[in-house]
């Protein structure tokens, strides 16, 4: 028996020892509309003679245990409503229904229908919750907000979103980067089709979705691999309204830039059977036409501040095909027992065209500053095109169960998951121009810095198709793939101990995981092949937004001709093998976890207290490769390591009054290093005296996080809030370079050959800094403004702001012996948003703005560390309800046509920018 599974049987039996069975009376129910039709989630139901409170769960289900027999008063508060105030009495195992808000029909209710309904529900949830949450609500109609997960994350406080091609793809929060964050759909770990732990959020549609939870501050039955929080997709269900339901949508958006429509459609279908049986399904189907200008260099000299390597522009034409099934079924098989299946199935497509014009080797001659910018005595251009199909899929499927045995409570669940990217069909082909030289053959304007403008005899030399031959045409058949089995089993146990109410938890969760990349590259040369017979007429790209003309050089269909007609000896072995075989693992990461927590009710303070040990064991297979060898002769390196983390939490909530809440929380966490930077492999150039390589004996992140929070809901529909966090980090993750003499102990060499090492000059890879900071204060306020007058109906206002700061120290590239101060990576110092919005009768209008502040990028050395800008977005969306089952919408996205813009240490030095244009959106939904 292991020292690991050793404690976690401990604790197991620790906490055992703590629950305690009490025979007393249960009292449950559901709380509802005035209908009957719509649960309603977050209600507080307190038992006033015994000082206990539960809140309804999803299905608007609460549930007490341990309440002696007799008369009580009940009442249940619900922001929105008026609070309701009745008797009950408790005999044996007794039910009793709620009924809020007013005698109105379903479709008119306030509490249900409409954005005023999804915030009721957001705001509901937050404050019945033990822990620090927000949470994203769709209304009793399943309409949510926003037509993505990022756009709607983007109005959650702390929040901010990694753009991609324009769409939201990657959600950061408090600044903590998407490394750093853990997802989750059902509550089921979502996997990763990239070579990294960040999960892409920008595939997953909400009209798949019933509701988004974030968690800031975790509890012991929460997986702790996470600083910055947890977010959770929750699908929809057949038992979130009553009887059938039915929901049509159709919709088509409109860009600038690609002057198309692309089309979108969702079917959803519920019923429940029987009062047992619920079944909900739902099929969404997405073809989105992007286009994107961009232009950007490959970095800056470090003394000088010139530009020191090249500068493209580059055309994006691609197509983004998303297809999504959501399958769900719930049943209750008993009076006790509740059973459930969770599937849902994502598949996301890629289909791209993309030209690029590339200015090589800026430095390969002398580099003059002029008034304007930059003069260059060397030209050479490459003009390629790349055409793939790169194919996305995410997949989880769950199988679990909820039981009741008089206190007791049962949860139990196996799960799959499955992510993969496969970037097999795809073809890219350079063709490469003479070399021009001459003093300031090529003039660099950098008026605008954002959109430089090249001129010069030099620049009109590489606008002649005719100086161009095919340099190489390469094919990609890469996959990465990310599985994971889990299994878990909770025990609920709800007591008394003197006067206080205790609900004593315990459980036990495996989670079995495989990474696997496998790299696989072709290169093939064939000489004399001209330019000119691979570009069509009108090759020059219209509406192009940049400084210098564009063209589609070569064509992408021309050249798809050349797939398959290439013979062995056109085939650059060397270069194939090492691209190959050089960056090929697999990582086996099996966690074992278990813990403890009680949660007690003393009169108006809530303290939920544990720990959970989390256990892990990894196994990493990868290559070890080297330039210009034999295949042959590839290896292969094996390392195998086991550690266990003790993780303690506490979670703290006082209600000073009904409507003022403040709460604190302490919680440890810990983020595994990612894959791609913990894989054993390793590549040496060809003189041997440069190697790449992951290092797998990193330490995880470990983080002490700390939060202090007060809200107040003044009004029906309203909360005012106000939080502090700090947060505490080790070993913190940073890629660093090391030359001879200063090879640090923590990178492992020793599976090399003693006159390997020897010979080398310089290493790269990934190493532990010391520490890391973050702190911050975040706003939130949400008001209905009724409370204001009959004038002031149905109008709502929202906005938050979070104000961050951070920092670690890492290397300093000048002197590899020192370190220097940096904020932690993508950490935006603040982040709001802004929202107006009128909810009354047949309209439903909301205005936003969302705004994330300057983030450090990637780290290049002081003074050229890559930034990303800072980005504020305008959104507008008018519904109109034609009758009870139609609606049409109209909606606006990125109003201002904003950029992204990311620069080496100043505004003046670019990196790279580009312009997406405005998207409008026009549809019809139908609702039965």
């Amino acid at each position: 028996m292991t020292s690991t599974t050793r404690k976690l049987l401990l604790l197991g039996a620790a906490t055992a020892t703590l629950v305690q069975a009490a025979s007393a009376d249960i009292l449950k129910g559901v709380v509802t509309d005035a209908t009957g039709e719509a649960p309603l989630q977050g209600a507080i139901v307190t038992i006033e003679e015994l000082g206990r409170s539960a809140s309804s769960d999803r299905f608007g289900a609460y549930r007490f245990t341990s309440i002696p027999a007799g008369d009580y008063t009940l009442s249940i508060s619900y922001v929105g409503a008026d609070t309701v105030t009745d008797t009950v009495n408790v005999s044996g195992d007794s039910t009793y229904d709620i009924v809020l808000g007013g005698d109105v029909r379903y479709l008119d209710n306030v509490l249900v229908v409409g954005s005023a309904a999804a915030q009721a529900g957001a705001i509901n949830q937050q404050r019945a919750s033990d822990a620090i949450i927000n949470v994203i609500d769709s209304d009793g109609l399943g309409n949510f907000p926003d037509t993505t997960v990022a756009d709607s994350l983007s109005r959650v406080p702390g929040l901010s979103i990694e753009n991609d091609q324009g769409e939201g793809r990657y959600v950061s929060i408090r600044g903590i980067n998407t490394d750093l964050i853990s997802a989750t759909i059902n509550g089921v770990r979502t996997p990763s089709p990239e070579d990294r732990r960040g999960v892409l959020l920008d595939g997953v549609p909400s009209d798949l979705l019933d509701g988004i939870e974030v968690q800031k501050s975790l509890t012991p039955n929460v997986d702790a691999d996470t600083i910055g929080g947890v977010i959770n997709l929750k699908t929809i269900s057949a038992f979130d309204r009553d009887g059938q339901f039915i929901r049509a949508k159709v919709e088509g958006s409109y860009n600038e830039i690609t002057e198309e429509i692309s089309p979108k459609a969702t079917l959803t279908y519920s019923n429940v059977f029987g009062e047992k049986l619920g079944v909900a399904a739902s099929v969404n189907y997405q073809d989105l036409r992007i286009q994107a200008h961009n232009n950007e260099t490959g970095g800056w000299d470090e003394d000088d501040l010139v530009p020191n390597d090249d500068y493209e522009m580059r055309w994006y034409d691609l197509t983004r095909e998303r297809v999504g099934l959501v399958f769900n079924v719930d049943y209750k098989a008993t009076e006790n027992t509740e059973l459930y299946l969770r599937t849902l199935y994502n598949r996301y497509k890629d289909d791209e065209v993309r030209n690029k014009f590339e200015f090589r080797k800026l430095d390969e001659e002398a580099v003059t500053l002029t008034d304007k910018g930059f003069s260059f005595d060397f030209a050479q251009a490459d003009a390629e095109v790349r055409q793939r199909e790169e194919v996305r899929n995410i997949q989880t499927y769950a199988l679990g169960g909820k039981t009741y045995a008089g206190n007791w409570t049962f949860d139990y669940e196996v799960s799959y998951a499955y992510a993969e990217e496969d970037d097999s069909n795809n073809h890219d082909v350079t063709f490469r121009s003479d070399k021009f030289k001459g003093d300031g053959v090529l003039l660099w304007d950098n008026s605008d810095p954002k959109k430089p403008k090249l001129s010069g005899t030099g620049f009109d030399f590489l606008l002649d198709p005719a100086n161009y031959t095919m340099d190489a045409f390469e094919q990609e058949y890469t996959t990465n793939e990310d599985t994971e089995w889990s299994y878990k089993l909770d025990l609920t146990n709800d007591t008394v101990l003197g006067d206080t109410p205790v609900t004593w938890k315990m459980g036990v969760k495996v989670r079995d995981r495989e990474k696997v990349r496998d790299v696989n590259l072709k290169i093939y040369e064939r000489d004399d092949v001209l330019l000119t017979d691979y570009i069509t007429a009108n090759s020059q790209i219209s509406g192009w937004r940049m400084a210098n003309p564009m063209f589609q050089w070569p064509s992408a269909d021309l050249t798809n001709a050349l797939r398959g007609t290439f013979t062995p000896d056109e085939l650059d072995e060397d270069g194939s093998n090492f691209d190959s075989l050089a960056e090929d693992y697999t990582i086996d990461e099996l966690i074992i976890a278990g813990y403890g927590m009680g949660t007690f009710q003393m009169q108006n303070l809530t303290v939920v207290a544990g720990a959970r040990i989390e256990a892990t064991d990894v196994s990493a297979k990868g290559n070890i490769f080297f330039e210009e060898d034999d295949p042959a002769n590839v290896g292969t390196r094996q390392f195998d390591d086991e550690y266990a983390h003790f993780l303690p939490s506490l979670n703290l909530k006082y209600a000073f009054a009904d409507n003022l809440i403040g709460r604190a929380a302490y919680y440890a966490s810990i983020v595994r290093p990612a894959f791609g930077e913990m894989r054993p492999t390793i590549a040496l150039n060809s003189d041997r005296d440069e190697a790449e390589l992951g290092n797998p004996e990193l330490n995880p992140y470990e983080a002490n996080n700390f939060d202090l929070s007060i809200e107040y809901y003044p009004t029906k529909l309203s909360v005012l809030s106000a939080g502090l966090f700090y947060k505490d980090i080790s070993n913190p993750i940073f890629q660093a370079t090391y030359e001879k003499g200063q090879f640090p102990d923590s990178v492992d060499l020793s599976f090399l050959d003693p006159a390997t090492v020897a010979g080398l000059d310089e290493i790269k890879t990934y190493i532990n800094g010391e520490s890391a900071t973050v702190k911050g204060i975040e706003f939130n306020y949400v008001q209905q403004l009724d409370f204001l007058g009959d004038a002031w109906e149905g109008l709502l206002v929202s906005g938050n702001l979070t104000l961050a700061d951070s920092e670690t120290s890492v290397q300093d590239e000048k002197d590899l012996t020192k370190t220097r101060d940096v904020p932690m990576l993508k950490q935006n110092d603040r982040v709001w948003n802004v929202a107006i919005g009128y909810d009354k009768g047949p309209w439903d209008i909301r205005v936003s703005a969302n705004y994330r502040s300057a983030y450090l990028d990637e780290l290049f050395g002081a003074g050229i560390d890559r930034y990303t800008d800072d980005h504020m977005s305008v959104e507008a969306s008018a519904k109109y309800d034609v009758n009870d089952h139609l609606q049409v919408y109209v909606e606006g996205k990125n109003l201002t046509d904003e950029p992204e813009y990311y620069y080496h240490g100043s505004k003046n030095r670019l990196s790279q920018y580009d312009e997406f244009g405005a998207r409008y959106v026009f549809g019809v939904r139908y609702t039965y």
